[in-house]
């Protein structure tokens, strides 16, 4: 039976610089960073908020990965959650971290889009719209597809 979903990976140019943005300027725990195999020249590098299941794979693009190379500094189709999207937007922003714009609150919940070291467009949200005014800041976001949106 299938329980989680271990990894999302984020195709980037330099691990070491992705690195630094996830773990040192979004506050992310470094969880693995270790040679992928013997003499393989290549890092599993994955990164992930504390205490959260799902772990981001930084790997780098080249090789037999070149066809994602379109989709590098481009919207990425997973959405992070927050408990404050507000407060989180603020610190982030400065500690110098690029958003597309201010929070936006919509009927089925509030996102910002965030730009990482390497251009990825991710965005980061907070729940529906009625918890968040009654100040229920745990339920997730639904996933966007309005194209507008995903290409600002």
């Amino acid at each position: 039976m299938i329980t989680a979903i271990a990894t999302v990976t984020v195709f980037v140019e330099d691990q070491d610089r992705a690195k630094a943005f996830y773990t040192e300027n979004l506050g992310f725990e470094l969880i693995n960073d270790s040679e992928m195999f013997p003499g393989a020249g290549l890092r599993w590098l994955t990164v992930a908020p504390k205490g959260c299941p799902t772990e981001l794979t930084l790997f780098p693009m080249g090789g037999q990965w070149e066809h994602y190379r379109e989709a590098m500094g481009k919207p990425q189709c997973f959405t992070l959650h927050c408990d404050d999207l507000m407060r989180t937007y603020r610190e982030l922003s400065a500690k110098g971290v690029q958003f597309l714009g201010e929070p936006q609150v919509q009927d089925w919940g509030s996102f910002a889009m965030l730009v990482d070291s390497d251009g990825n467009r991710s965005f980061w949200g907070s729940g529906h719209r009625a918890a968040l005014e009654a100040g229920d800041t745990s339920a997730a976001p639904t996933m966007v597809g309005n194209k507008e949106v995903l290409d600002d």
